[in-house]
C-alpha cells in the first residue's frame, strides 16, 4: 500500500549528510513492510535483520560495537557480501537487542554515508536511556494509515487528489463530490488505519457485510496482541494496571458529560483514584504507541506546555477502527452515522490521528468554564484552535467565545457538512479533510 512516509524515506536516502533512521510506532502500522518495500524499490540489495525472528542475530553485538568488525561477522554468517554503498540494512524489531540499538551512534560516526535504518515498537520500554543514541539518528514515528492513504489503498487517488487540492486552495467541494468522500469516510471510521486491517476490507468489501466482520476480528485480534505486549513487557503486578487503563479509555471518551471533560482517574483502578498511581500505566502506554495524550490548556500563554497541568489531559486511542471495536460499536451502525452522542468523540479520535499522521504537534486542548475547543496548535506566537463538529450542526459557541478572547489568525471548524471555505478567518471543512488542510506554512 502507498504510504506517505515514503517522502520521508526518500528525502533520508537522498541527504547529503544522513543518521540511521529510527522507526518507532505501535505495532502492526507497518514499519517493517515499509522499510523491505523501500529497500526493494530503492536499492540493489535489502538485508533485514530480525532480531524478534532470530535472536542469535543478538551475538554479533556482544564482542564489541565496532561497526567495521559487526560487518565483517555479519556478512560470514549470512554467508554473503555486505556493499553498504548500495545496501539498505534494516536492524528490525531492534528493542529485542539493546546492544544493536546503542551501536546505531557507532555506524553513524563510522558510516556517515551508510544506509541504515532500525524499527521498533515498544522502544524506551525496559530500556536504560543509555543504550539510546542520543543525536546520531533520525527519530521518526510511523502511525496508522491516514484517511488519505485509505483513499489510495481503494484506487480512489483522483479523489484523494481533488480532497487534497480543495483543502490547500481552500475551494468548496461539490455536493456529488462530498457525498462520496462522507461515505469512504465512514468506512474508514469503521475500519481505521491498521495496514492489515485495511487489506483485509479491501478484498472483502464488494460483500460488506463479510468485510465488516471481517475488520471487527482482525482488530479483536490486535487487541488481544496488545494486552499480550503488556503482560510480556511489563510485569504481573504493572501489566495488570496499564491493561486497566487501557481498557477504561474508549469507556470515558463514550461517557456522557455535563462539566468539564478530561480524563478522570477515580475507579480506573478498584479504590485508586490519584494521577500518580495512574501515571506510570499512561506513560507506559503512551511509549507503546497505543495512546494519545492531548494536555489541556485553561489560559493561553506561551508557549503553551508551561501553562498545563500535568494531572490535566484528554487521552485518545491511536487508531479509531480498535477504538470502536474496544467499544463493541457495530460497523453497520458507524456506517450508518447514527449512534448518539458518541459520535461526536469518535470524530475527535479521527480529527487528531489525522492531524498526527500530516506531522501536525504538538497538540493541546483549551477548557474554560462551559467551553471548549478540542485542539489547539501552536503556531509561533499564535495558536490555531480546531473546533471538531460530527454532524451538520455548525453553530461554534466555544470557538466564538475564544477567538473573541484571544483574536487568533486562523481557526478552522470540522464537521460533516460538505462545506470549504473560509468566513471572517474562521474555516468550515469537512471532517475528512482534517489531515490536509494546511495549518502551517512550509
Amino acid at each position: 500500500m502507498k504510504r506517505s512516509f515514503w517522502k520521508i524515506l526518500e528525502a533520508w536516502k537522498e541527504a547529503d549528510h544522513r543518521k540511521p533512521l529510527l522507526l518507532q510506532g505501535a505495532r502492526q502500522v507497518g514499519k517493517t513492510w515499509l522499510l523491505m518495500a523501500f529497500g526493494k524499490a530503492l536499492f540493489e540489495h535489502c538485508i533485514v535483520l530480525d532480531f524478534a525472528e532470530d535472536p542469535a542475530l543478538c551475538r554479533l553485538f556482544d564482542p564489541d560495537l565496532k561497526p567495521d568488525r559487526i560487518l565483517t561477522d555479519l556478512s560470514v554468517y549470512l554467508n554473503q557480501e555486505i556493499c553498504m554503498e548500495n545496501t539498505l540494512l534494516v536492524f528490525d524489531e531492534i528493542q529485542q537487542c539493546p546492544k544493536a540499538l546503542t551501536a546505531l551512534k557507532y555506524f553513524c560516526e563510522a558510516w556517515p554515508s551508510a544506509y541504515l535504518c532500525a524499527s521498533g515498537s515498544l522502544l524506551g520500554l525496559g530500556l536504560s536511556e543509555q543504550n539510546f543514541p542520543v543525536g546520531k539518528v533520525q527519530r521518526e514515528w510511523l502511525h496508522p494509515m491516514s484517511f488519505q492513504e485509505f483513499l489510495e489503498a481503494l484506487n480512489e487517488s483522483r479523489l484523494g487528489t481533488a480532497l487534497r487540492t480543495a483543502a490547500e486552495n481552500q475551494t468548496n467541494i461539490s455536493s456529488a463530490i462530498h457525498h462520496k468522500a462522507f461515505n469512504l469516510f465512514k468506512e474508514y471510521l469503521v475500519t481505521g488505519g491498521m495496514p492489515e486491517v485495511v487489506c483485509r476490507y479491501i478484498e472483502l468489501r464488494d460483500t460488506r457485510v463479510a468485510a465488516f466482520q471481517a475488520v471487527r476480528s482482525l482488530q479483536r485480534e490486535l487487541m488481544e496482541s496488545y494486552l499480550d505486549d503488556i503482560a510480556k513487557h511489563s510485569g504481573t503486578l504493572k501489566a495488570v494496571r496499564i491493561a486497566a487503563v487501557f481498557k477504561n479509555i474508549p469507556e470515558q471518551l463514550a461517557r456522557e458529560t455535563t462539566g468539564i471533560r478530561k480524563f478522570l482517574f477515580k475507579n480506573v483502578l478498584p479504590g485508586r483514584s490519584s494521577y500518580e498511581e495512574l501515571e506510570g500505566p499512561i506513560e507506559w502506554l503512551i511509549k507503546a504507541g497505543l495512546v494519545h495524550r492531548v494536555p489541556i490548556c485553561r489560559t493561553i500563554r506561551y508557549p503553551l506546555s508551561a501553562h498545563t497541568e500535568r494531572n490535566a489531559f484528554m487521552i485518545y486511542l491511536f487508531d479509531v477502527g480498535i477504538l470502536g471495536a474496544m467499544l463493541h460499536l457495530e460497523p453497520a451502525t458507524i456506517h450508518q452515522y447514527d449512534f448518539g452522542q458518541f459520535k461526536g468523540f469518535l470524530a475527535e479520535n479521527v480529527v487528531l490521528s489525522e492531524l498526527l499522521c500530516s506531522g501536525t504537534e504538538p497538540v493541546y486542548t483549551w477548557r474554560r468554564k462551559a467551553s471548549e475547543i478540542e485542539f489547539l496548535i501552536p503556531h509561533g506566537d499564535q495558536v490555531i484552535p480546531v473546533e471538531v463538529k460530527a454532524g451538520l450542526n455548525t453553530k461554534a459557541k466555544s470557538m466564538k467565545a475564544f477567538r473573541e478572547k484571544y483574536r487568533p489568525e486562523k481557526a478552522i471548524l470540522f464537521s460533516g457538512v460538505g462545506i470549504n471555505q473560509l468566513d471572517q478567518g474562521l474555516l468550515h471543512a469537512p471532517l475528512y479533510l482534517a489531515g490536509m488542510v494546511p495549518l502551517k506554512e512550509s
